[in-house]
């Protein structure tokens, strides 16, 4: 069964979407991390099973979805996620994020505490902790400095998505490696500029791990063990903030799971999903 692609508008912004197994009640929600689109995490949910009903956003000014109406920040989109799922009428999801995906998941989750199941944070960028946050953080506050024509043309840069993409793989073959920094490449290009503009510049300013004692929601957080943007240092204290987080930390592994080793990552989720 192939996923199947919706629209819905949230509040002016037309949303993207792709799902399989409605049928189901229990729903798992998949955010994908940035820039990207749903198509990262395809293949991992692919082999989350069948026994739960999978969405899967382009989030906000990503991939087939519109910009907000408001500045993009974390609570923002935290705010129209749960405005989507009130749309879709889904209650208590189990919501899974990827990097970017997982720091709107934590916001919703301190947010919005009761309006879901349980929380699976993959790969989650806490706080600039590593040379590759700093250095798009460093991206992002030269193209403010830029005049618009330049903008897209910085933020799309091909040997930037290549030196990064050199330093953020950990265990994909070349050929995959190639193909996925051409879809980055071609996602930055699509990406609407005032937004990713935005996005850089709250990524800067937020230290997401004061949020970890706020959180109530069993939490699983899987990380890699040489990841240079979620580096485990910065994961350990965020795990070690609460007793609800369960720490998986995959040997020989970077930012990339679900691109990288998505049965593996999909595995250890539904074994916790089980057993939590």
């Amino acid at each position: 069964m192939k996923f199947q692609k919706n629209i819905i508008d949230v509040g002016g912004c037309k949303v993207s979407y792709w799902e399989k197994y409605s049928e189901h009640k229990e729903t798992i929600i998949l955010l994908h991390g940035f820039p990207g689109n749903h198509a990262g995490l395809i293949d991992l949910a692919n082999n989350l099973g069948n026994q739960y009903r999978l969405i899967i956003p382009d989030l906000p000014a990503c991939g087939k979805s519109s910009p907000l109406q408001q500045v993009h920040t974390l609570q923002h989109y935290a705010d129209w996620l749960h405005a989507s799922l009130r749309m879709l009428d889904i209650k208590n999801p189990i919501i899974i994020g990827h990097s970017f995906g997982s720091r709107v998941a934590l916001v919703y989750a301190t947010h919005y505490p009761s309006h879901l199941k349980k929380l699976v944070l993959i790969t989650p960028v806490v706080t600039l902790n590593g040379i590759i946050p700093h250095i798009a953080s460093l991206k992002g506050f030269i193209a403010k400095l830029l005049p618009d024509y330049m903008r897209r043309r910085w933020l799309s840069n091909k040997l930037y998505q290549y030196a990064v993409k050199m330093v953020i793989f950990k265990s994909a073959s070349k050929k995959r490696r190639e193909e996925i920094t051409n879809i980055d490449i071609q996602e930055s290009k699509n990406m609407d500029v005032k937004a990713t503009i935005e996005i850089f510049d709250e990524f800067y300013r937020s230290n997401l791990l004061p949020l970890a004692k706020k959180i109530a929601t069993p939490c699983l957080v899987i990380a890699g063990d040489k990841d240079q943007v979620a580096t485990p240092a910065s994961i350990k204290r965020l795990v070690a903030e609460s007793d609800v987080f369960s720490l998986y930390m995959l040997e020989k592994s970077g930012h990339l799971l679900p691109l990288e080793r998505p049965k593996l990552t999909a595995s250890i989720i539904q074994s916790w999903l089980r057993n939590s």
